[in-house]
């Protein structure tokens, strides 16, 4: 079974909630609920559709976010040549410049 991922303000990763009667005080927790982050891919067309609206603040610092999260992944996957191209558009995107962003994150893709 697929983890779902939770990606709002507040939280970003594998979705925690379960449909159970859930913990009873005092019981610990036997499950570690922490999973692998999405693949790498997944991240950067997640990233190139966040680019659509980057009107406010908020957006640009979760566009960063996501931008950080690739490059570490990319890094862990020994990419560089990737990793190199979303420090490019994570640039771009704290200057304001989408279209730009948006090159380079499809060089990104190009490099996986």
């Amino acid at each position: 079974m697929a983890t779902k991922w939770v990606d709002n303000e507040v939280y970003f990763g594998p979705d925690r909630r379960r449909r159970d009667a859930g913990k009873r005080w005092g019981d610990r927790r036997r499950l570690n609920d922490a999973g692998e982050p999405p693949p790498l891919g997944a991240l950067l067309r997640r990233l190139r559709v966040q680019l659509l609206d980057l009107s406010t603040a908020s957006d640009r610092h979760r566009a960063i976010q996501l931008a950080n999260l690739a490059i570490v992944e990319a890094e862990r996957k020994h990419l560089p040549a990737c990793a190199d191209a979303v420090k490019e558009a994570a640039a771009c995107i704290n200057a304001g410049d989408t279209a730009g962003a948006d090159a380079w994150l499809t060089q990104a893709v190009g490099a996986l």
